[in-house]
């Protein structure tokens, strides 16, 4: 081991004697720079070496070669290149190359290794990376489509990127992102070949290509010097009498030639010019790319998204349009034919003539037309799914135009979706969520009037999905923005029935909690039935199973929170008494989390730590809190650094040696505590967080909740 870092730090003698003779670094800082490297080689060549020594090696040096690059620049008299500006990027790369040797498998150096190849424009490494990296990682798609995007952006190479692309398709068949990069390849290459055709003057018309190349007679003779004409008399006067024979064999041989080059000419140019048109150059025409679409999506046939990524690709373009119109038309028939029973297919399709321009463009307007004829005809089944995304779809529409013509067509329209879902008893959660979102955004009324006529479709829904919590929360908040005796006679009720049915939702308790500490604010409620009620919504979500599962994350969540919002309700009404008997109560009851003991030492902390009474119950607090969870290295650490900051080294001693015994990692624990001695180490909330509650609610707030 001692032998190989020997022989690397040997290497870099001709390099390091040439940074100091142009200046660059000095003996120190060059003394400096062997003595990391040294440090970080032998790092390298441990027994088990770690993919974080490789990395911090590869920053050093990146960063020292920055510096480097930095000094040399301010030497404007040399400016002759020597070793050292080539020494640090090749170190760079070894290094990389030997982390790699180690950590195969990672896709994450590979890609760092790839992006310091392009920052550096070494073409040729770059290409042995790509290589190396696909035939180590062949089912990894992102591998193939940079190596495809390299070539053909990097160099220009369309043959080579195609073959990466097939080869990729190849080995991943089913990779739907695969499919729609070699697709959008294709097009991309035929936008800019037809952008390069459009400067240069060959696509103006077809009229012209043809002219241009099949009638070599034509001239432009604007543009050239125009000669003196000679007539058959003056010419004539040229000629000898006694030749006329001898010129006319030429004549007749001459004529015979021309007409052969004449003929290969006029073939010659007719191949150019079949092959330069647009419409008979395959290429150009787009048949590959449908090629790649139909072979696409035969080997993926049920995936309506695959099917949508191609035409969105298509549609990505806007001038010059690589595809034709009917090969666009092509895409949407294979929606419509293989999806015609999904509503978001029939939706796409019926999208078609507005997708087709723009807001501000002509045929806008005509297209309209064409749309909302195609959404009514697929809501004729009575599909509540085809009704949501007509909704939906029109209120986009609605929000991209100014012309109010347009908006009043489509606030209309709008209106009579809604209607017609009504009267033909089409209802669901999603669609009432649109219908009272609608309402209360784009209504001309004043907002208590359709306020109220939005609560009462609000209960309706309620009424026929009480099992939506997003229908519960939107009611919820919309009646928290009507008068304080309009929220005290039908808020309780309403939470009432939510904190039954929705016992595990946060945003529902966060109303609740809202609820409580306004109506104690606006003196609604009394001081004993605000704590009475904190209570019992602590017993409720105590009992809650705990966050095993991701479904359930919101649980512990929820346990803290709400016992977190009566702590710091009764600190503001009470102050550190309040919370003492709060604490104190909870704990005969049940066990609190973490974090509740956590908030509770905190606002000790706030109140004194200098009074013996304050300081004994923050210590039993801490001594709940390592109760919880005994290995939690941050709570040990967070009571140690208040005993020390109290001058209480005794304890601090019996808290560390009890901590040795439970962590599970007693060296990395002891370099923590070293740490909190020397200041260094910060403190984590626990989870412990002021959630600020939203106390007043207003229109803005409630339409943007919906």
């Amino acid at each position: 081991m001692a032998d190989t870092v020997q022989f690397y730090m040997e290497e870099m003698i001709p390099e390091m004697r040439d940074l100091e003779q142009k200046g660059i670094f000095s003996k120190t800082e060059i003394k400096s720079i062997i003595k990391q490297r040294q440090k970080f080689e032998y790092a390298l060549k441990r027994r088990i070496s770690k993919k974080a020594d490789f990395l911090r090696y590869i920053e050093y040096e990146m960063n020292l070669e920055a510096l480097r690059k930095k000094r040399r620049a301010r030497m404007v008299s040399d400016t002759k290149k020597s070793i050292s500006d080539y020494a640090g990027p090749r170190r760079i790369f070894f290094i990389y190359k030997r982390c790699l040797i180690k950590f195969k498998g990672d896709i994450s150096i590979w890609l760092q290794y790839i992006d310091f190849a392009k920052k550096n424009g070494a073409t040729r490494t770059l290409g042995k990376i790509f290589a190396q990296a696909i035939q180590l990682h062949p089912t990894n798609e992102k591998m193939w489509i940079l190596a495809a995007a390299w070539e053909w952006e990097e160099n220009a190479n369309i043959v080579a990127a195609r073959v990466l692309l097939q080869r990729a398709i190849r080995l991943n068949t089913t990779t739907e992102n695969l499919w729609h990069e070699y697709f959008r390849l294709e097009l991309v290459y035929i936008a800019k070949i037809l952008a390069r055709r459009q400067v240069l003057g060959i696509d103006a018309s077809n009229k012209e290509v043809e002219d241009d190349l099949m009638e070599d007679d034509e001239v432009d003779t604007d543009n050239m010097i125009k000669l003196p004409g000679v007539t058959g008399e003056e010419y004539s006067e040229f000629l000898k009498e006694d030749d006329a024979k001898e010129e006319e064999s030429k004549k007749s041989s001459k004529a015979k030639q021309g007409k052969k080059e004449k003929k290969k000419r006029e073939a010659l140019t007719e191949e150019k010019a079949e092959a330069l048109q647009t419409e008979k150059n395959p290429v150009l025409r787009g048949d590959i790319a449908m090629i790649v679409f139909r072979n696409g999506i035969e080997t993926i046939p049920a995936s309506f998204s695959f099917r949508k990524g191609f035409l969105d690709i298509a549609n990505s373009f806007i001038k010059p349009k690589p595809l034709k119109e009917d090969s666009i038309q092509e895409i949407y028939e294979s929606i419509e034919q293989d999806f015609k029973d999904l509503p978001e297919a029939r939706a796409l399709v019926a999208r078609r003539a507005i997708d087709a321009f723009k807001v501000d463009e002509e045929g806008y307007a005509m297209g309209i037309a064409e749309t909302v004829k195609g959404f009514w005809a697929a809501c004729e089944s009575g599909d509540v799914k085809m009704f949501e995304l007509f909704a939906q779809n029109m209120t986009w529409e609605y929000r991209k135009t100014k012309e109010e013509n347009l908006k009043l067509y489509f606030s209309k329209m709008i209106d009579r979706i809604f209607s017609t879902a009504n009267k033909k008893k089409i209802h669901s959660e999603a669609l009432y969520l649109l219908h009272v979102n609608w309402m209360l955004s784009s209504s001309t009324q004043s907002f208590d009037a359709i306020s109220k006529k939005a609560l009462a479709v609000l209960d309706k829904a309620v009424a026929e999905h009480p099992e939506s919590t997003a229908l519960t929360i939107q009611q919820i908040r919309l009646l928290r923005s009507f008068s304080r005796s309009e929220q005290i006679a039908r808020l309780p009720e309403i939470f009432a029935r939510a904190l039954k049915i929705h016992t595990e939702s946060f945003e529902v308790w966060r109303e609740y909690a809202t609820f409580l500490r306004t109506a104690y604010r606006e003196e609604d409620m009394t001081k004993e039935q605000v704590e009475e009620a904190f209570l019992e919504a602590v017993r409720i979500t105590t009992t809650l199973l705990p966050d095993v599962t991701e479904e359930r994350a919101d649980i512990g969540l929820i346990k803290q929170s709400v016992s977190g919002w009566f702590l710091d309700w009764m600190y503001e009404t009470e102050g550190i008494d309040g919370v003492r008997r709060l604490y104190q109560s909870l704990m005969k009851r049940s066990l609190p989390d973490l974090g509740f003991f956590m908030a509770c030492v905190q606002l000790e902390k706030e109140n004194s730590v200098d009074q013996p009474e304050s300081r004994k119950a923050i210590a039993m607090l801490y001594e709940k809190a390592i109760h919880t969870n005994e290995k939690n290295e941050d709570t040990y650490l967070s009571f140690l650094k208040f005993l020390n900051e109290t001058g209480q080294i005794e304890a601090a001693n019996k808290v560390m040696w009890r901590a040795g015994k439970a962590v599970e990692n007693n060296d990395a624990f002891s370099q923590r505590y070293s740490e909190l001695l020397e200041g260094q180490w910060v403190e984590p909330s626990f989870g412990v967080t002021k959630l600020e509650l939203d106390m007043d609610v207003d229109a803005e707030d409630v339409t943007m909740s919906s």
